[in-house]
């Protein structure tokens, strides 16, 4: 992985001031003009009366090469978007019968920068796209391809071979998908593992009941849905591609790519947890018992080639005295070294804890000859998902106070929660937490920020935390700090002992309110962003 300390920070801040719009400005100016020495007391009342009552819930922040506007009472980070990896992705949609849906899509996939291109593969011959279908949805980047003949789910993972970027992004026509922003900025972090979005039903199927691990052969597979919402390396697909071939797939295999693509890899996807939206699904796939039963059939196929293949290399590396044939160890972070979990309401961060939800998979090792349904039944008789499903991840991010993220067992020491905000910070932030929990938990805190995720640096003195009883609610306590400390983008909060109680996290969520206490450090910060100093001079 590259050297993240040397990629430049880019952020986006739009620009704009409270002078250049103000409807006096010319009559300022004209003042100004006409100025003589008798009327500089009176010029000056007129200044300061126009500071005092126009300037009073605004300030624009204008020097040289950007300017930024700075309003009290209001959030410095809305229009601050992480802009890394800008250009370098391919969005692949598959179209079969569902072209309104297309439609919405793209409508949603064009706002973000990070795609290059969206390029449509009609698996449909009865329709013919064209830029004529697409006028109406204000997209400049739309590339489709009419395919001659039905590929089924084989299309996206071509078409992302064809793509002319590094990375790609699947999902399907009848999901809206939200959450790409602090979905892409993890996958970058990480971009030789796929990463997937689902909910919190399917998540506690593919992080437990759909992972497959024998050490013997160095399987450590977990299968996970593409369809709502996944980031590749086009690297990772032409892999797949090529290892369709080593196994010697049948055609009708082939076509079934989505139940082979992840398990292929013999990586487990690095998995996000939310809620989704869905949009019309009629004429869809996989809506049927039957067609539930081709996909575990499909699934299955996949773990016993995958078996075979990783059963033979394990047995010519053994035989080779020279170098290894091919490698097959598990990618870091592995499974259990990872702590994203779910992205943040907005999408502007994303939920951290290292708090697992599920037994270890590797309790079970696999077995060729249990499909993939007598796995579920093994899996569900030893450990009952239903607490995750009712009270997931998600809910913590969610701001919604009526939910809870509640962990599976007690906090230990060193156990943790804490936020990625996607970019190093430009001005200081407010945290407000959310939560049911004994008071004397905040007494037992070490608050740790990192600008890598790796590194941590525990704040001394620690913030000060301002606690208080949400109105209306029995138990529930209200935690605010602001951490003064600019260009960090990692939080967490790392309990010092243990306790005999679980996380109740209700909200956790960060804003960038303006304070009069911190105009000097927002001063500062942001013109470092944007590469001004009083040294500067204009072309």
């Amino acid at each position: 992985m590259p050297d993240r300390d040397k990629i430049p920070l880019h952020i986006n801040i739009n620009t704009g001031g409270v002078f250049e719009e103000s409807p006096i400005k010319s009559y300022i100016l004209r003042y100004f003009k006409g100025i003589s020495q008798p009327r500089v007391l009176l010029f000056i009342v007129f200044i300061f009366l126009f500071i005092f009552f126009y300037g009073k819930n605004e300030e624009s922040i204008n020097k040289n090469v950007g300017k930024v506007e700075s309003i009290q009472e209001s959030d410095m980070l809305t229009k601050v978007i992480p802009t890394e990896g800008d250009g370098e992705c391919t969005a692949i949609l598959l179209n079969w019968n569902r072209l309104d849906n297309i439609k919405i899509i793209v409508k949603n996939l064009c706002q973000y920068t990070m795609f290059k291109e969206i390029f449509i593969w009609n698996n449909n011959v009865d329709v013919h796209l064209s830029d004529s279908i697409f006028v109406d949805t204000h997209c400049n980047k739309i590339r489709y391809y009419n395919s001659p003949g039905n590929m089924y789910f084989i299309a996206r993972y071509l078409a992302c071979s064809m793509a002319t970027t590094k990375y790609c992004y699947f999902q399907d026509d009848d999901w809206m998908i939200k959450h790409l922003r602090s979905m892409y900025s993890n996958f970058l972090r990480f971009p030789n593992l796929v990463h997937t979005d689902t909910n919190a039903d399917v998540y506690s199927s593919t992080n437990w009941k759909w992972c497959f691990f024998d050490d013997d052969i160095d399987l450590h597979s977990c299968y996970s849905w593409v369809g709502t919402g996944a980031f590749t390396s086009r690297e990772n697909v032409l892999k797949f591609l090529k290892m369709t071939s080593k196994t010697e797939m049948s055609s009708l295999e082939f076509i079934y790519g989505d139940m082979y693509f992840t398990t292929y890899l013999n990586q487990v996807p690095y998995q996000l947890e939310n809620s989704l939206i869905e949009l019309p699904q009629e004429n869809g796939f996989s809506l049927t018992g039957k067609d539930r039963m081709l996909n575990k059939l499909h699934m299955h196929k996949a773990l016993i080639r995958l078996y075979n293949y990783l059963s033979l290399l394990k047995s010519k590396n053994n035989n080779s005295s020279t170098q290894t044939i091919e490698d097959t160890e598990e990618f870091s972070p592995t499974l259990y070294e990872r702590d994203v979990r779910s992205p943040c309401h907005n999408d502007k961060c994303l939920f951290l804890t290292n708090k697992h939800s599920f037994p270890n998979v590797k309790l079970f090792k696999y077995k060729p000859y249990i499909n993939i349904s007598e796995s579920e039944r093994l899996h569900s008789s030893f450990f009952n998902t239903q607490h995750f499903i009712s009270y997931p991840y998600s809910h913590a991010v969610d701001n919604d106070n009526s939910t809870v993220w509640i962990s599976q067992d007690v906090i230990k020491k060193d156990d943790y929660v804490g936020l990625d905000l996607l970019l190093p910070m430009p001005v200081p932030l407010t945290f407000n937490l959310i939560i049911d929990h004994n008071s004397d938990y905040f007494n037992h805190l070490s608050i740790q920020i990192s600008h890598d995720g790796s590194e941590w640096i525990q704040l001394s003195p620690s913030p000060k935390l301002d606690i208080s009883s949400l109105p209306s609610t029995k138990n529930k306590l209200l935690c605010k700090f602001r951490i003064r400390e600019t260009g960090f983008r990692f939080l967490k909060l790392v309990s010092t002992r243990d306790w005999n109680f679980t996380f109740s996290i209700y909200d956790f969520a960060f804003d960038g309110m303006d304070n009069n206490n911190d105009n000097e450090v927002i001063d500062d910060t942001v013109n470092n962003i944007l590469g001004n100093n009083d040294n500067d001079s204009s072309d």
